[in-house]
């Protein structure tokens, strides 16, 4: 038994010992500059200079007045978390429903539905930016061969709804890879029992393999999540990265950048763009808890 005891210590020190390195590391490049991010909110501070004046909850206070804020930066991330999550889900819940049965070449369709995840955001920005164009564009001159012209897909009015759509295509096939590792685990015994019985592919991807992914599926959201409110690359590459993204194409992370670094005219409002570096940690924090909440199921033993 006491020799038991001694290995295990012996174990455990030696794990304590490999983990400190990266413990070390995640204090410092992670827990630190967050914590920071809360004093910094606290200060008037261009972020340049030495100088910086105290004003305790101010920045929160012009935040939660700030109409523009509100109404465009927050609407636009809640709409991209949301209906942008809903559609992105949508389209990653077909593509596994039909990649999961046994089509020929799923393979190379796999790495199809792949690609556009693994292109840079400002080239996903331009490419659709030239789709849209209202006069030689891609989508206007295929609408054109059935009647339809004169759409502005750039107007203020549509640009959010475009921008979804360029997202959806950026990363429905992203989170598709995701799922169909986890359908590949799904043992066969209980796919062919369900067919043997007599149900549909529709009832066994939804009754029977859904079920069996449910923390795959979880985690899949929850990263989904993260990665909604932190938007950032595609929304600022759509003005061009030359002017300030218009209203549609602004979200809390494009707003808290020009914020803090202007573009045309220099703002640097460092402690108000922190302010809303917190808020957006905070929204973040809470679509993670309400994903937990609202995925959460007693756990089943297959």
């Amino acid at each position: 038994m006491g020799g038991n005891s001694t290995m295990k210590k012996s174990i455990r020190r030696m794990a304590l010992l490999f983990l400190l390195p990266a413990l070390a590391m995640y204090l410092m490049l992670f827990l630190y500059p967050a914590a920071r991010a809360f004093y910094i909110s606290l200060f008037d501070w261009n972020g340049f200079t030495s100088s910086m004046k105290f004003v305790g909850l101010s920045n929160f206070r012009e935040l939660f007045g700030d109409v523009s804020f509100w109404s465009v930066a927050v609407k636009n991330s809640l709409m991209i978390t949301f209906v942008g999550g809903a559609l992105v889900f949508a389209v990653a819940f077909l593509l596994c429903a039909v990649l999961s049965t046994e089509i020929k070449g799923k393979k190379f369709f796999r790495a199809l539905i792949f690609f556009p995840s693994v292109v840079n955001p400002i080239a996903i920005a331009i490419l659709w930016t030239f789709i849209y164009n209202s006069k030689w564009g891609l989508l206007n001159n295929f609408l054109g061969l059935f009647g339809i012209e004169g759409i502005v897909w750039m107007d203020p009015a549509i640009l959010p709804w475009s921008i979804l759509v360029a997202m959806v295509w950026m990363y429905s096939g992203f989170y598709c890879v995701i799922l169909l590792a986890a359908l590949d685990r799904v043992p066969m015994s209980y796919i062919e029992a369900a067919r043997l019985a007599g149900a549909s592919e529709f009832t066994i991807f939804f009754k029977i393999k859904i079920p069996m992914i449910w923390d795959v599926l979880v985690t899949a959201l929850t990263l989904w999540g993260i990665n909604s409110i932190k938007e950032f690359a595609l929304l600022y590459a759509w003005g061009g990265g030359v002017d300030i993204p218009p209203a549609g194409a602004t979200n809390i992370a494009v707003k808290m950048y020009i914020t803090a670094f202007g573009k045309r005219v220099t703002i640097y409002r460092m402690g108000y763009s922190t302010a809303m570096g917190v808020l957006m940690f905070l929204s973040v924090a809470l679509i993670v808890a309400l994903v937990a909440m609202i995925m959460k199921r007693d756990k089943v033993e297959y």
